[in-house]
């Protein structure tokens, strides 16, 4: 079939969602967002950084060529693969030496440009030029928030996810409606870079490949389906084999000391079910890095280390269902603030510590105000939102939306469950999910053309 022309006013529509782009991330203030320590699983691979003083506080823009920057994690992700292509342009544009992280930006904020680009013939196809209008304003608005751009100038493993997610999802409208190999293939592609994103993500690999599975025959080319259920399977070990034991400890060790124990009625008994000594007690409600934490003792590391793992996790959940509900609420009243609360600027701009851009947050502000410490709230629109998803989709998008939803469920239980602090930041692809997934349900309802709507 072939791709409906663009109109003007569709060229214009993603001009202006380009402009909000390059304003935030590009033009002074540029807005970033600050590191947390994760910076260097990825930026200390180029020995790259800035004084650790400045992380949390501010998001310098400057980053410098120093060897005491020098760090090889051992993470697997994607996001290393646009960080190479950043460092190599910045060693051809850079006059002083140092690394610019708009230039992590401009790769960031490119692919999520282009996932519009493509987006824009299939508007042309279910929509007349006013709906569409009202679609391109949409996606201004919520997409182009602030909570998602400052992470295009950082080096989160998330900000990875944050574009390839669209990406595909864009890239299999275009399969269904086309069955072009070029999008099957691009579909492929960037299902396996979001699967390979981040440990946390790499769950999404299940319904990536579910969805290449069920549309398999629809999409252009079952051949490439099969490559891309094999790519996204694999990019999930890959990068779930690399991480190093320490992540996991210090996730569990939160879940267990920050998420459980200090909402426990009898929290030695808590720690007895989970095989830990009932003295360590006196760790409630500390951090795998505070300095009062149990880590501080090389004893209770390594007996915390031989006794605790994902699996001694699922079984506390299962045997204790009220206490994971009561997890899985507060994680959610805890994201409900949605934005991080790390600062956005560069410190020469004279602004405070942890200073939080207000331009375009419009849309994360509403999220904060309705959602912020009400996790039983976030939860109903949540799965208000799934729903209505499942019974708008008509005819062959019925099974994407099924697994859109499970690809919600997951990233919500992973974000719930296997860790109990910056909920906020953890949560920023379910947001993504979620809003991508609300702005499909508004646009169902707006009137289509006639070739559209028959199964739309």
């Amino acid at each position: 079939m072939k791709r409906p022309p663009l109109a003007r006013s569709d060229r214009i529509g993603f001009a202006g969602i380009a402009l909000i782009i390059v304003y935030q991330a590009m033009i002074p203030p540029v807005v970033s967002l600050a590191n947390n320590g994760d910076f260097s699983k990825i930026s200390g691979h180029f020995s790259i950084g800035y004084p650790p003083e400045l992380e949390g506080r501010y998001a310098p823009v400057k980053f410098h060529h120093d060897a005491r920057y020098e760090y090889h994690a051992e993470f697997r992700t994607t996001e290393n693969l646009l960080a190479i292509a950043a460092a190599g342009a910045s060693s051809i544009l850079s006059k002083t030496g140092d690394f610019d992280i708009r230039l992590m930006g401009a790769i960031h904020g490119a692919l999520f440009l282009a996932s519009v680009w493509l987006l824009l013939p299939v508007l042309v196809h279910f929509f007349g030029p006013r709906a569409r209008i009202a679609v391109l304003l949409s996606i201004a608005v919520v997409l182009c928030d602030v909570l998602y751009v400052a992470n295009f100038n950082s080096f989160y493993m998330d900000a990875a996810a944050l574009v390839f997610l669209p990406l595909a999802a864009v890239f299999f409208a275009r399969g269904v409606l086309w069955r072009s190999r070029w999008d099957a293939a691009g579909l492929a592609l960037c299902g396996t870079l979001l699967a390979g994103a981040k440990p946390q993500h790499a769950l999404l690999a299940i319904p990536i490949a579910g969805l290449l599975f069920v549309y398999r025959n629809r999409i252009g080319s079952a051949r490439i389906a099969w490559l891309g259920i094999a790519g996204a399977l694999g990019a999930a070990m890959w990068t779930l084999t690399a991480v190093n034991s320490d992540y996991h400890r210090n996730s569990w060790y939160n879940v267990i000391f920050l998420g459980l124990l200090p909402h426990s009625s009898s929290p030695a008994d808590d720690l007895a079910g989970l095989g830990l000594e009932r003295a360590w007690v006196c760790y409630s409600g500390t951090a795998a890095y505070s300095s009062n934490g149990g880590f501080r003792d090389a004893e209770f590391t390594n007996q915390f280390a031989a006794r605790v793992n994902g699996a001694t996790l699922a079984r506390f959940y299962v045997r204790h269902p009220v206490r994971t509900w009561g997890l899985v609420v507060r994680a959610f009243s805890q994201a409900g603030a949605t934005r991080p609360i790390y600062g956005n600027f560069d410190p020469s701009e004279g602004l405070p510590p942890f200073a939080r851009s207000r331009a375009f947050a419009e849309w994360s502000g509403l999220r904060a105000r309705v959602l912020a410490r009400h996790g039983v709230r976030f939860l109903e629109v949540t799965l208000a939102i799934a729903a209505l998803l499942v019974v708008r989709a008509r005819g062959r998008w019925r099974w994407a939306a099924v697994w859109f939803t499970i690809a919600l469920l997951l990233d919500a239980g992973v974000s719930s469950l296997a860790d109990a602090m910056e909920a906020a930041r953890h949560f920023t692809l379910f947001c993504e999910l979620e809003d991508t997934m609300l702005l499909i349900v508004l646009w169902s309802f707006l009137p289509r053309r006639r070739e559209g709507g028959g199964d739309g």
